[in-house]
């Protein structure tokens, strides 16, 4: 998710303030590495967008998703934010947004478990496998 959100700021900032942003981001994942007591591992995974196989690495990407507003605190999915990353790091979005609000409204509905280390890994699962179920490709990391 951490990579969604570096998509996020690189595509919407213009070049003085992408250096800002780089920084924020690299502070969050910083700060939610230590809170969560996460590896380089963990953050390696999240940033690939492959499922953690334990708790620390669940719990970093909530902690950046709860920072960048995409998981709200109560551990509900922030369509609205949700929706405007997936624009922003989705090939041909503006194609396609009728689907990716279809992707995000349908990941918003599941369940919320009280564990929100689990609800942002399922959340993350669940967007990127409808993404791919309909055929929208993530733009391509520099």
């Amino acid at each position: 998710m951490l990579m969604l959100v570096v998509c996020l700021v690189a595509v919407s900032e213009s070049k003085p303030q992408e250096a800002n942003r780089e920084e924020q981001m690299a502070e969050a994942a910083n700060e939610c590495k230590a809170e969560t007591g996460a590896t380089d591992e963990d953050v390696e995974l999240m940033m690939k967008h492959e499922p953690s196989g334990n708790q620390e690495g669940k719990c970093l990407r909530a902690c950046m998703m709860k920072k960048f507003k995409i998981m709200e605190e109560d551990g509900k999915l922030n369509i609205e934010h949700t929706l405007g990353m997936l624009k922003v790091m989705s090939e041909h979005a503006e194609e396609k947004e009728d689907v990716l609000t279809e992707v995000v409204e349908t990941c918003a509905a599941s369940d919320v478990t009280e564990d929100h280390c689990e609800s942002a890994q399922a959340y993350q699962t669940c967007i990127f496998e409808h993404m791919q179920k309909h055929g929208i490709p993530l733009i391509e990391e520099h």
